[in-house]
Protein backbone atom coordinates (compact mmCIF):
# COMPACT_ATOMS: atom_id res chain seq x y z
CA UNK A 1 0.00 0.00 0.00
CA UNK A 2 2.79 2.41 0.93
CA UNK A 3 4.66 1.60 -2.29
CA UNK A 4 1.57 2.46 -4.32
CA UNK A 5 0.97 5.74 -2.48
CA UNK A 6 4.58 6.83 -3.08
CA UNK A 7 3.98 6.69 -6.82
CA UNK A 8 1.35 9.44 -6.46
CA UNK A 9 1.74 13.23 -6.01
CA UNK A 10 1.62 14.68 -2.50
CA UNK A 11 -1.89 16.09 -2.77
CA UNK A 12 -3.22 12.76 -4.08
CA UNK A 13 -1.81 10.93 -1.04
CA UNK A 14 -3.46 13.41 1.34
CA UNK A 15 -6.80 13.16 -0.48
CA UNK A 16 -6.80 9.34 -0.50
CA UNK A 17 -5.94 9.09 3.19
CA UNK A 18 -8.47 11.79 4.10
CA UNK A 19 -11.19 9.89 2.22
CA UNK A 20 -10.30 6.62 3.98
CA UNK A 21 -10.25 8.13 7.47
CA UNK A 22 -13.43 10.14 6.86
CA UNK A 23 -15.36 7.17 5.46
CA UNK A 24 -14.50 5.20 8.59
CA UNK A 25 -15.12 8.02 11.08
CA UNK A 26 -18.24 9.51 9.50
CA UNK A 27 -19.75 6.06 8.93
CA UNK A 28 -19.09 5.10 12.54
CA UNK A 29 -20.46 8.40 13.81
CA UNK A 30 -23.63 8.01 11.75
CA UNK A 31 -24.26 4.54 13.18
CA UNK A 32 -23.65 5.70 16.75
CA UNK A 33 -26.09 8.62 16.37
CA UNK A 34 -28.63 6.46 14.60
CA UNK A 35 -28.68 3.89 17.39
CA UNK A 36 -28.20 6.45 20.19
CA UNK A 37 -24.89 4.99 21.35
CA UNK A 38 -22.98 8.26 21.64
CA UNK A 39 -22.24 9.83 24.99
CA UNK A 40 -21.47 6.53 26.71
CA UNK A 41 -18.37 8.03 28.30
CA UNK A 42 -19.60 10.65 30.76
CA UNK A 43 -18.48 11.96 34.08
CA UNK A 44 -15.22 13.04 35.65
CA UNK A 45 -13.53 9.64 35.29
CA UNK A 46 -14.23 9.51 31.55
CA UNK A 47 -12.81 13.02 31.13
CA UNK A 48 -9.58 11.96 32.82
CA UNK A 49 -9.43 8.86 30.64
CA UNK A 50 -9.98 10.78 27.40
CA UNK A 51 -7.42 13.44 28.41
CA UNK A 52 -4.85 10.75 29.15
CA UNK A 53 -5.61 9.10 25.83
CA UNK A 54 -5.11 12.43 24.04
CA UNK A 55 -1.68 12.82 25.62
CA UNK A 56 -0.58 9.25 24.88
CA UNK A 57 -1.80 9.39 21.27
CA UNK A 58 -0.11 12.76 20.66
CA UNK A 59 3.18 11.59 22.16
CA UNK A 60 3.24 8.41 20.06
CA UNK A 61 2.60 10.30 16.82
CA UNK A 62 5.10 13.02 17.78
CA UNK A 63 7.92 10.59 18.64
CA UNK A 64 7.42 8.57 15.47
CA UNK A 65 7.29 11.66 13.26
CA UNK A 66 10.38 13.22 14.88
CA UNK A 67 12.29 9.97 14.39
CA UNK A 68 11.29 9.74 10.72
CA UNK A 69 12.09 13.41 10.06
CA UNK A 70 15.51 13.14 11.74
CA UNK A 71 16.33 9.99 9.76
CA UNK A 72 15.41 11.77 6.50
CA UNK A 73 17.53 14.78 7.45
CA UNK A 74 20.49 12.54 8.36
CA UNK A 75 20.39 10.83 4.96
CA UNK A 76 20.27 14.22 3.24
CA UNK A 77 23.33 15.30 5.25
CA UNK A 78 25.10 12.06 4.28
CA UNK A 79 24.50 12.72 0.57
CA UNK A 80 25.88 16.25 0.93
CA UNK A 81 28.92 14.93 2.78
CA UNK A 82 29.43 12.29 0.08
CA UNK A 83 29.55 14.95 -2.64
CA UNK A 84 32.05 17.00 -0.61
CA UNK A 85 34.34 14.01 -0.16
CA UNK A 86 34.19 13.21 -3.88
CA UNK A 87 35.36 16.74 -4.67
CA UNK A 88 38.15 16.53 -2.06
CA UNK A 89 39.39 13.16 -3.35
CA UNK A 90 39.34 14.36 -6.94
CA UNK A 91 41.27 17.51 -6.01
CA UNK A 92 43.98 15.51 -4.26
CA UNK A 93 44.50 12.88 -6.95
CA UNK A 94 45.08 15.64 -9.47
CA UNK A 95 48.18 16.51 -7.45
CA UNK A 96 49.80 13.16 -8.24
CA UNK A 97 52.65 12.85 -10.70
CA UNK A 98 51.53 12.18 -14.26
CA UNK A 99 52.25 8.44 -14.34
CA UNK A 100 50.10 7.66 -11.32
CA UNK A 101 47.50 10.30 -12.08
CA UNK A 102 46.87 8.72 -15.47
CA UNK A 103 45.76 5.56 -13.60
CA UNK A 104 43.97 7.06 -10.60
CA UNK A 105 41.93 9.79 -12.30
CA UNK A 106 40.19 7.52 -14.87
CA UNK A 107 39.51 4.90 -12.19
CA UNK A 108 37.93 7.47 -9.86
CA UNK A 109 35.99 9.03 -12.74
CA UNK A 110 34.63 5.61 -13.66
CA UNK A 111 33.55 5.00 -10.07
CA UNK A 112 31.77 8.34 -9.65
CA UNK A 113 29.95 7.86 -12.94
CA UNK A 114 28.75 4.45 -11.72
CA UNK A 115 27.47 5.98 -8.48
CA UNK A 116 25.77 9.04 -9.98
CA UNK A 117 24.11 7.54 -13.04
CA UNK A 118 23.49 3.94 -12.00
CA UNK A 119 23.60 3.35 -8.25
CA UNK A 120 21.60 6.43 -7.20
CA UNK A 121 19.00 5.91 -9.91
CA UNK A 122 18.21 2.46 -8.53
CA UNK A 123 18.94 3.06 -4.85
CA UNK A 124 15.24 3.01 -3.94
CA UNK A 125 15.01 -0.58 -5.22
CA UNK A 126 17.64 -2.03 -2.88
CA UNK A 127 19.19 -1.36 0.50
CA UNK A 128 22.53 -3.07 -0.15
CA UNK A 129 25.62 -1.52 -1.68
CA UNK A 130 25.99 -1.84 -5.43
CA UNK A 131 28.62 -4.50 -6.18
CA UNK A 132 29.91 -2.82 -9.34
CA UNK A 133 30.38 0.48 -7.54
CA UNK A 134 32.15 -1.22 -4.63
CA UNK A 135 34.53 -3.03 -6.98
CA UNK A 136 35.38 0.18 -8.82
CA UNK A 137 36.01 1.98 -5.55
CA UNK A 138 38.31 -0.83 -4.39
CA UNK A 139 40.14 -0.70 -7.73
CA UNK A 140 40.79 3.02 -7.24
CA UNK A 141 41.88 2.41 -3.64
CA UNK A 142 44.34 -0.27 -4.76
CA UNK A 143 45.86 2.14 -7.27
CA UNK A 144 46.53 4.63 -4.48
CA UNK A 145 47.96 1.90 -2.23
CA UNK A 146 50.30 0.71 -5.00
CA UNK A 147 51.82 4.17 -5.40
CA UNK A 148 55.34 4.46 -3.98
CA UNK A 149 55.96 8.09 -2.98
CA UNK A 150 59.44 9.41 -3.66
CA UNK A 151 59.24 12.49 -1.44
CA UNK A 152 57.65 13.45 1.88
CA UNK A 153 55.20 15.65 0.01
CA UNK A 154 54.02 12.75 -2.12
CA UNK A 155 53.77 10.56 0.98
CA UNK A 156 51.61 13.15 2.74
CA UNK A 157 49.37 13.40 -0.33
CA UNK A 158 48.97 9.64 -0.49
CA UNK A 159 48.06 9.45 3.20
CA UNK A 160 45.53 12.26 2.81
CA UNK A 161 43.83 10.50 -0.11
CA UNK A 162 43.70 7.20 1.79
CA UNK A 163 42.20 9.02 4.77
CA UNK A 164 39.53 10.62 2.56
CA UNK A 165 38.73 7.30 0.90
CA UNK A 166 38.34 5.63 4.29
CA UNK A 167 36.01 8.39 5.45
CA UNK A 168 34.11 8.16 2.19
CA UNK A 169 33.58 4.40 2.62
CA UNK A 170 32.02 5.05 6.03
CA UNK A 171 29.72 7.71 4.57
CA UNK A 172 28.79 5.40 1.74
CA UNK A 173 27.95 2.59 4.16
CA UNK A 174 25.80 4.94 6.27
CA UNK A 175 23.93 6.07 3.16
CA UNK A 176 23.07 2.50 2.21
CA UNK A 177 22.12 1.50 5.75
CA UNK A 178 19.84 4.50 6.24
CA UNK A 179 18.02 3.78 3.00
CA UNK A 180 15.81 1.28 4.82
CA UNK A 181 12.39 2.51 6.04
CA UNK A 182 12.36 3.51 9.70
CA UNK A 183 8.71 2.48 10.12
CA UNK A 184 8.36 -1.27 9.68
CA UNK A 185 5.12 -3.01 8.77
CA UNK A 186 4.32 -3.89 12.37
CA UNK A 187 4.72 -0.26 13.42
CA UNK A 188 2.37 0.87 10.62
CA UNK A 189 -0.18 -1.64 11.95
CA UNK A 190 0.20 -0.26 15.47
CA UNK A 191 -0.15 3.36 14.32
CA UNK A 192 -3.27 2.58 12.29
CA UNK A 193 -4.75 0.54 15.14
CA UNK A 194 -4.36 3.26 17.78
CA UNK A 195 -5.60 5.89 15.29
CA UNK A 196 -8.79 3.97 14.57
CA UNK A 197 -9.26 3.33 18.31
CA UNK A 198 -8.87 7.05 18.94
CA UNK A 199 -11.41 7.85 16.21
CA UNK A 200 -13.73 5.25 17.68
CA UNK A 201 -13.60 6.88 21.12
CA UNK A 202 -13.88 10.35 19.58
CA UNK A 203 -17.16 9.33 17.97
CA UNK A 204 -18.45 8.35 21.42
CA UNK A 205 -17.93 11.89 22.73
CA UNK A 206 -20.99 13.54 24.25
CA UNK A 207 -21.76 16.27 21.69
CA UNK A 208 -25.45 17.06 21.29
CA UNK A 209 -25.57 18.41 17.75
CA UNK A 210 -24.78 15.85 15.08
CA UNK A 211 -23.46 18.45 12.61
CA UNK A 212 -21.00 19.84 15.15
CA UNK A 213 -19.85 16.36 16.05
CA UNK A 214 -19.45 15.39 12.39
CA UNK A 215 -17.47 18.56 11.67
CA UNK A 216 -15.05 17.90 14.56
CA UNK A 217 -14.53 14.32 13.43
CA UNK A 218 -13.98 15.57 9.87
CA UNK A 219 -11.32 18.04 11.00
CA UNK A 220 -9.54 15.36 13.03
CA UNK A 221 -9.64 12.86 10.13
CA UNK A 222 -8.15 15.43 7.74
CA UNK A 223 -5.48 16.36 10.27
CA UNK A 224 -4.43 12.77 10.93
CA UNK A 225 -4.37 12.07 7.19
CA UNK A 226 -1.88 14.95 6.79
CA UNK A 227 0.34 13.49 9.53
CA UNK A 228 0.25 10.04 7.94
CA UNK A 229 1.09 11.61 4.58
CA UNK A 230 4.20 13.21 6.08
CA UNK A 231 5.19 9.90 7.69
CA UNK A 232 4.86 8.10 4.35
CA UNK A 233 6.81 10.76 2.44
CA UNK A 234 9.70 11.07 4.90
CA UNK A 235 9.98 7.39 5.86
CA UNK A 236 11.70 6.41 2.59
CA UNK A 237 14.39 9.00 1.79
CA UNK A 238 15.00 7.97 -1.85
CA UNK A 239 11.44 7.13 -2.89
CA UNK A 240 8.37 9.19 -3.71
CA UNK A 241 7.73 12.90 -4.28
CA UNK A 242 9.77 13.85 -1.18
CA UNK A 243 12.83 11.83 -2.24
CA UNK A 244 16.20 13.41 -1.49
CA UNK A 245 17.49 15.43 -4.42
CA UNK A 246 20.97 14.24 -5.41
CA UNK A 247 21.23 16.40 -8.54
CA UNK A 248 24.19 18.25 -6.98
CA UNK A 249 26.11 14.96 -7.17
CA UNK A 250 25.55 15.02 -10.92
CA UNK A 251 26.70 18.64 -10.96
CA UNK A 252 29.86 17.64 -9.11
CA UNK A 253 30.56 14.94 -11.68
CA UNK A 254 29.79 17.15 -14.69
CA UNK A 255 31.74 20.17 -13.42
CA UNK A 256 34.74 18.63 -11.64
CA UNK A 257 35.27 15.06 -12.81
CA UNK A 258 33.77 14.40 -16.21
CA UNK A 259 36.10 14.78 -19.18
CA UNK A 260 35.43 17.98 -21.14
CA UNK A 261 33.98 17.54 -24.62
Amino acid sequence: MVDFLLTLPRFAIIIILAIVFNIFSQGLLFLLHKYSLRGIFKGQNSDVFITSLNIVFSLIIAFVFIGVWQSHSNVNHIVLKESELIVDINTNINGYIDVQKNKAVPAFRDYVEEVVYKEYDSIHLKNKQDINAVNKLNKFNNIILAYEPATNGQLALQQEILKLVSEYKNIRRDRCNNNEPLIENILWDVLLFITFIYIFLLCFSDIEKYNSHAFLVFVFSCSISTIFTLLILYDRPFTGPQAIDYSYLKDVYDNFIKLPK
